[in-house]
Parts: structure tokens; C-alpha cells; sequence
């Protein structure tokens, strides 16, 4: 739920709630309760933290800066200061008033030195709970928090947790347009805002005037443009800090073959239209890319969003398997404030890895709800990407219908695709590759295909670039012929070869459960099709 319903559970006399921020949004979130709650009820807010260990008061005035004031209420003098004496204050107290509490991170339970110290407060809290909720007096008290953690079971169930909502577009154009006249005057009337929206969606208020102030103060031509330009690389940062990956529009080739896959990401951008919202076909929710290391999954990911026109949202799954759901939901809130965005998760299958010796997945079960939930009820336009080598690593909940559109095989390329990926990336380095040309014969092209069976695409991509390294150390020219790239294909070992049983349980437990990436090689290098005793049919 959002800090937007605080008021509604307030209203409906819920006693106590929990509200976590991010650091940097403490004070905005303060401004929020003091001018959406206690205005309107006409109550004091009084905040308690373990830096102060006392009750300090908090006011704001109507420019919206939050002042701490020390206040003599004798019900509020604590005795030493500590968490305990804070709450024990709060069961006595008889003063009306909206009471907050921060940064309580031992009601996670994380402070195994002393666990009869956390389960005293988790009972303290819960008593007061029940004595508020069956009061007269209008008592509220408030967990905040700016961490990632999460209330324990035994008061998460009693205890609503709010978050601290992201701004909108809309929001994000209102504030861009009260901000922009005090750092450009009359330049931010002279251009389109939609570029910094954009470039803001995303960051949270605090950070998107920070991100302004200093586009402001280090630009040295100052135009909407320049503007939007720094700040979209103050949000890739951000965004980096919290393991997330930002790409704008990724800067790649075509790759060669999966056409099967081509034609499904080009109806995927049809869904996207807003010809497809006239007509209400549901937004697309993702895909799953299955196959062995190597077969251009990653690379497929990536052009798909270049060819949706989405920004690249890569996520990583080990700081994911590290901080647990609650940093997960984090994320997925950041990527859905950026829509429309691809999604992409790369080794998806190590989110559900067991664990501990009984094989169980631990604290995976929360990972696998918060992403269930979230592909089953997800409105926006962000479209979910994930790769993984094996099939069945992955909960059946999350490849049932509903979660992901689609689950393709991406395996070995086919002869024409080698072909494909060959000449791509030999146009890389000789000329004569490009623009259709093509300087091998079609014995030549037979030899190194054969060759080249069961090579991944990134192995092939290996055999041509240390080709033209040769060449390159050699001072030769810069020609790459048959002779030159069965050198290299004689010099590797494919994974293939060196990991035989395993890439073939890899193919054998997917390729005929999900949907192929590539339509059946017709061509003249396709192999003959020949009966079981080796007669060409």
C-alpha cells in the first residue's frame, strides 16, 4: 500500500502503521504525515529516534521545512533514553497526538545477541495496539523506517506497511515546472519539459531536485537539454547504486537467426501500440529465453529492447538473492515508474536455488511471491525479459499461463544461422562481407559449417575476432578466408564438447516443451535428412 492511504487507515482506526522510506526522502515523508494528518486533525506529531533517545516535536511551516522542537510533557520524558523506555512511555501516556518511532530495524529480529530484548518490544507494541484501538483518545503511532527490512510475522499480520510512492509523470511535469523557473528564469519557458519528465521518472522527489541543482550548477550552457542530459545520467547512477542497470536505448547489432523470436518481439511492439489499447488486447507481460550458455540469449534480450524502443532495466538476481523480497519490491516500484521499459532478469533460474541441505530454497518463497503477484496483477508497460539454462530450476507457479507470455528455446544455431552469424561478424573486420557480399564459395561455406556443428554464437564470435587478431599480429591483410577460421575453429574447444551430458540434459528437458526461437533450416547447408539406415530421404 502507499502513503496515500494513510489517512483512509487512520480514518478506519487502525492504531498503528508502518511506513518505510528511503533515507534521502525522511523529511518528505515527515512533511507528508505532519500536513495530510495532523493538520487536518489538529494533532501533534511527535517523533522519537535513537539518536535523540528523547521525544522531540516536529512542526513545518508553509514553506514546507520541517523543524524538531523539544517539548516538556511529562509523559514524554523517557528515562534512559532507550527503545524500551520510549514505548513504555507511550503504553502510559494520556496525550493526544500522532507518535512516531524510527529506524526500529531490531524488530526484524536480526539482533540474535539479545532475542528477549526483541520479543519484549514486538509485545509492547502489540499491547499497545490493542489498549489504542479500544481507546477514546486519538493516539496513532508510526514505525518509520528507511531500511529494508521488514515487521516480523507476528506483527506484519496486524500491522499495515505503507510505502513512500514514487511521482508520476504528471506529478513529476507539476514539479518539474515549479522547480525549473528558479534554476533556468525564462529558459524553462522556451522548451519541451517532456525530456526531463523522462529523465526523472524513476528518482524520487528529493533526488530529482537534487539531480537538478546539480545539472544546474555543472553545466556550462544551460538549456532544457543539457538539463535532461544530466540528469538522465544522475538516474543511471542512482539506479546503479541500487544494482540496477539503466540503458537508455542499447546500442547493438542485429543477431543472426532466432527469426521465430524476431517476429514475436515485433508483435509484442504491436501490442504496445495505442491502437492495441483501442482495442483492448492486454498488455504483453514478458517472456522466457531457456538454453545452454553461450546461444545469444543475453544478446536477444538486449536487441528486443532496441527494437521495442523500451529502455534496458538489468537486474541483479545475487544482490537480489542477498537483501530478500522487500529490495525486490524496491526495484520492480523504480522499473515501473520508468515504463515503458524492458525488464531483464539474466540467470533467472539462480533466484530459486536451493539453499540449505534439505534442498529447501531459503528466502527464495518471498522472492517467488513478490513476483508472482506482481507479473499476475501488473497494469503498466514494462515488459519482463529473463534467461535461464535450465527449465526446471524454475517453480512450476512462475511457468504456468499468466506470469509470462511466452517460454522460447534458444539452442545451438542451425547451419543458416551460423552462416548469418559468421558473415555479421566477419563484416566486423573484412570488408568484403558487407553488403551482401560473399567472398566464400559454397563448397567453403559447407566445410566450416560442418565445422562449426553445435558452436554457440558466442563461439563463433571467437573464432572470427581471434582470426582477425592473427592476421592483425601477422601484419597481414586484413582478409579472413577458410584457411583462417578452421585455424580457429581447430584451436577451441566448444562447450559443447567439453560439457557433453549436461548441455544435452539442458536440451532435452526444454526443447520440446517450449516454443522454438527459430524456424527448421530448409537451406542448401542443412544437413540431409536421412532414415535410420542412413538413406537420404
Amino acid at each position: 500500500m502507499e502513503l496515500s492511504n494513510l489517512n483512509l487507515l487512520i480514518e478506519s482506526g487502525v492504531p498503528i502503521v508502518s511506513v518505510t522510506v528511503p533515507l534521502l526522502e525522511r523529511m518528505t515523508a515527515l512533511q507528508r504525515i505532519y500536513n495530510e494528518c495532523a493538520i487536518k486533525r489538529n494533532l501533534p506529531i511527535y517523533l522519537w529516534n535513537a539518536g535523540w533517545g528523547y521525544f522531540k516535536q516536529v512542526k513545518s511551516d508553509l514553506e514546507k521545512q520541517v523543524s524538531f522542537l523539544n517539548i516538556k510533557l511529562t509523559c514524554l520524558q523517557l528515562g534512559d533514553g532507550s527503545m524500551i523506555s520510549a514505548l513504555n512511555c507511550l503504553s502510559n501516556c494520556n496525550q493526544d497526538g500522532i507518535f512516531i518511532l524510527e529506524n526500529l530495524s531490531s524488530l526484524t529480529g536480526n539482533i540474535t545477541s539479545n532475542k528477549n530484548f526483541s520479543h519484549k518490544i514486538i509485545s509492547q507494541i502489540i499491547n499497545i495496539y490493542y489498549d489504542w484501538a479500544s481507546s477514546v483518545q486519538s493516539k496513532y503511532l508510526i514505525i518509520l523506517t528507511n531500511e529494508n527490512v521488514e515487521l516480523p510475522q507476528s506483527l506484519s499480520s496486524l500491522i499495515p506497511t505503507l510505502l513512500l510512492e514514487l511521482p508520476n509523470h504528471e506529478e513529476i511535469a507539476d514539479f518539474i515546472k515549479v522547480l525549473l523557473p528558479k534554476f533556468l528564469g525564462e529558459l524553462s519557458c522556451n522548451g519541451d519539459i517532456a525530456a526531463i519528465v523522462n529523465a526523472a521518472s524513476g528518482l524520487t522527489a528529493v533526488e530529482i531536485r537534487l539531480g537538478l541543482t546539480l545539472a544546474v550548477n555543472s553545466s556550462k550552457q544551460l538549456n532544457i537539454n543539457s538539463v535532461a542530459s544530466y540528469l538522465l545520467d544522475y538516474k543511471i547512477n542512482r539506479f546503479r547504486a541500487l544494482n540496477l542497470n539503466f540503458v537508455t536505448q542499447p546500442n547493438l547489432p542485429d543477431f543472426g537467426g532466432l527469426d521465430l523470436l524476431k517476429k514475436y518481439i515485433e508483435n509484442v511492439k504491436q501490442d504496445f501500440s495505442p491502437e492495441a489499447r483501442t482495442a483492448n488486447i492486454p498488455l504483453p507481460k514478458g517472456c522466457l529465453l531457456v538454453g545452454p550458455p553461450g546461444t545469444g540469449k543475453t544478446l536477444a534480450a538486449q536487441v528486443s529492447a532496441k527494437t521495442l524502443g523500451f529502455p534496458l532495466v538489468s537486474v541483479d538476481t545475487a544482490a537480489v538473492m542477498s537483501a530478500g523480497a522487500i529490495y525486490l519490491k524496491r526495484l520492480l516500484e523504480r522499473v515501473e515508474a520508468c515504463t515503458p521499459a524492458v525488464l531483464y532478469f539474466d540467470e533467472f533460474d539462480k533466484l530459486f536455488a536451493a539453499s540449505d541441505e534439505s534442498g529447501e530454497a531459503i528466502g527464495s518463497r518471498q522472492i517467488l511471491g513478490t513476483l508472482l503477484t506482481w507479473l499476475q496483477d501488473k497494469k503498466t508497460a514494462v515488459f519482463t525479459i529473463a534467461t535461464l539454462n535450465r527449465l526446471d530450476a524454475l517453480p512450476p507457479e512462475l511457468t504456468r499461463v499468466g506470469r509470462f507470455d511466452e517460454i522460447f528455446y534458444v539452442g545451438f544455431p542451425q547451419a543458416i544461422e551460423r552462416k548469418e552469424i559468421l558473415i555479421m561478424h566477419l563484416g566486423r573486420f573484412d570488408e568484403r562481407y558487407r553488403n551482401g557480399s560473399n567472398p566464400l564459395s559454397e563448397k567453403e561455406w559447407r566445410i566450416i559449417l560442418n565445422k562449426t556443428l553445435n558452436c554457440t554464437g558466442a563461439e563463433l564470435a571467437r573464432i572470427v575476432s581471434q582470426a582477425a587478431r592473427e592476421l592483425f599480429h601477422q601484419g597481414q591483410e586484413m582478409k579472413i578466408g577458410l584457411e583462417q577460421l578452421l585455424a580457429q575453429r581447430e584451436a577451441m574447444v566448444p562447450l559443447y564438447v567439453r560439457d557433453t551430458d549436461r548441455i544435452l540434459a539442458i536440451e532435452n528437458q526444454a526443447r520440446y516443451i517450449c516454443q522454438p526461437s527459430s524456424t527448421q533450416d530448409t537451406s542448401v547447408f542443412a544437413p540431409a535428412i536421412t532414415s535410420y539406415w542412413g538413406e537420404s530421404s
